[in-house]
């Protein structure tokens, strides 16, 4: 069997080949309110989406006027939320997940999936996960998700048939949009197939995209701060390209579309989607199995090169997150996606999975969580040379050699024992070189140039080692102060929540004070360990 290994991505676009099979469970399917705007009030719904658009067209060339267009894009999403919402469409059946579980499950189950041995349960500080009813060994499969049963776009769903009438150049990740598209679409579709799937799947989320203009103020200075702002631009523009362009020319949308039900769609999306290498868009094309061992996910791991499939995986997308190994796979000769458990697990456990290598503002931009201990931690630091510096060709010219950016983000890992990137070490060392430590390090055999990404890097005279530590330090302490608040105020500010007088942060800003806690330990022990260095003065 050929196993391609899987992993939760940071965003979505997808909905099952085989959806015509299915057979229809449950209650009545969800449908248009049919209410509609007064002329009056649509005329002005059309104005503010052309505003929308305008604006997130504007250049913003500084974090500053970035997010004073964030938070003049919001306003007019605000005007635009409060006109939409007389149109009282929903993106629930009514009922608290917790209520959906059992017709959600029976109908897995009806359709092929296998899940012996776990439940759905409600855990502290998760909502929902998946529970252990039994004993499991490390390695033992406990869910497995037929390919009828995974969600993702095809040609019957007609999704990409109305995507025509789009300026694709002006819209990224299509095949992810094309996948929030269709669950709106099957949430208000009569009769949908999918209903009980839709109906167990949380009516909001955490994510950036339901925070407000104070909440992303609490990420000023911190690395997820400017991607925060792109991925609520970029979702935005995307609903006024589909409002304007799309809506009104197909049925499939034509009275089930808002900003609301979009940011839903799309956060649905970027929090439970994952990439399967395999076409699931074509029912008929047949499959090649029997390549032989596991892979990654690589091109030789497939019959053939086939672009990956955003898609959702019911069920399976239940787990929540822990740090280990990705040990989910499409068994493309059983036509399925297969889970091991990642350790062993007692009745009673919550069963986690792996969602893959990403850092903390990886989840938090995209998935809406902070996990504190994560093993994939780092914080990006933008550094650039002065394009008006006398040095700045000679500069760039060995950046080049190293492939580096004169000008981009440098990552700060967590301990273990090296806080600093090869990159930024590399941009630390050429930034701080001389004139003719340029031309000498330009002139290197290209094996002697690379040392330069190295810790011990031969050749490296002790009076740039020593430039480099304090250039570094000074970096990091200025990181540190970026955010206005100290990492001894942000803890304060966490451990006194539920206590009598202290300030009451709520979720979302509860998660974003953690998310900076995580940042300033990082940045915190890098600076200790640079200082030590250079104190050394040795060992670069």
């Amino acid at each position: 069997k050929c196993v391609i290994k899987l992993s939760r991505g940071k965003e979505s676009s997808s909905s099952s080949n085989q959806c015509t099979q299915l057979a229809m469970t449950g209650g009545p399917s969800m449908a248009s309110s049919g209410k509609k705007l007064s002329m009056t009030k649509q005329n002005e719904l059309n104005t503010l989406v052309d505003t929308l658009i305008k604006h997130s067209f504007l250049k913003t060339p500084t974090v500053n006027e970035q997010f004073a267009q964030y938070q003049e894009m919001y306003s007019v999403l605000e005007r635009i939320r409060k006109l939409e919402s007389e149109l009282k469409l929903k993106t629930s059946n009514g009922k608290p997940r917790q209520a959906n579980i059992e017709a959600f499950c029976r109908w897995a189950k009806e359709h092929g999936c296998q899940f012996d041995g776990i439940k759905i349960s409600e855990f502290s500080g998760f909502e929902l996960g998946l529970e252990a009813t039994r004993d499991f060994s490390a390695g033992e499969v406990f869910v497995t998700v037929p390919r009828k049963l995974i969600f993702s776009v095809t040609a019957d769903s007609k999704i990409p048939d109305i995507m025509k009438d789009i300026p694709v150049m002006m819209v990224q990740n299509l095949s992810n949009l094309m996948l929030a598209l269709l669950l709106i679409v099957e949430r208000f579709q009569p009769s949908s197939v999918w209903k009980p799937y839709l109906d167990v799947l949380p009516d909001r989320y955490s994510t950036v995209l339901y925070m407000t203009p104070a909440d992303m103020a609490e990420l000023k200075g911190t690395s997820a701060f400017v991607p925060a702002l792109n991925q609520c631009k970029n979702i935005a523009r995307q609903y006024g390209f589909i409002k304007k362009f799309i809506q009104t020319k197909t049925a499939l949308l034509k009275d089930n579309f808002t900003y609301d039900l979009y940011c839903w769609a799309a956060s649905t999306v970027m929090t439970r989607q994952n990439l399967i290498p395999v076409n699931l868009r074509e029912e008929d094309e047949k499959e090649e199995g029997g390549q032989g061992g596991e892979a990654a996910g690589t091109a030789e791991s497939t019959p053939k090169e086939t672009a990956p499939n955003p898609v959702l995986i019911p069920l399976w997308d239940m787990a929540n997150h822990v740090n280990g190994q990705i040990t989910t796979g499409y068994n493309e000769a059983a036509q399925q996606v297969e889970s091991l458990a990642l350790r062993d697990y007692r009745k009673g456990d919550q069963i986690f999975i792996y969602y893959g290598n990403r850092t903390n503002g990886d989840f938090l931009v995209h998935n809406g969580f902070v996990y504190p201990d994560n093993a994939n931690s780092a914080v990006a630091i933008p550094l650039s040379l002065n394009p008006t510096e006398e040095l700045f060709e000679q500069r760039k010219q060995l950046l080049e050699k190293l492939g580096l950016a004169s000008s981009g983000d440098f990552n700060v890992h967590r301990g273990n024992g090296g806080y600093i990137s090869p990159e930024l070490l590399g941009f630390a060392r050429v930034f701080n070189m001389t004139k003719d430590q340029l031309a000498h390090w330009t002139a290197a055999e290209d094996a002697a140039v690379q040392s330069l990404l190295t810790a011990d890097c031969p050749g490296l005279e002790a009076g740039l080692r020593e430039k480099v530590w304090k250039y570094l330090s000074i970096r990091l302490q200025l990181a540190l102060r970026m955010t206005g608040t100290t990492l001894e105020q942000d803890e304060t500010l966490l451990a006194g929540q539920g206590q009598k007088g202290a300030q009451k942060l709520g979720h979302i800003r509860s998660m974003l004070v953690q998310f900076r806690v995580v940042e300033k330990k990082i940045l915190s022990e890098a600076l200790e360990f640079c200082k030590q260095k250079e104190m050394d003065k040795k060992d670069v």
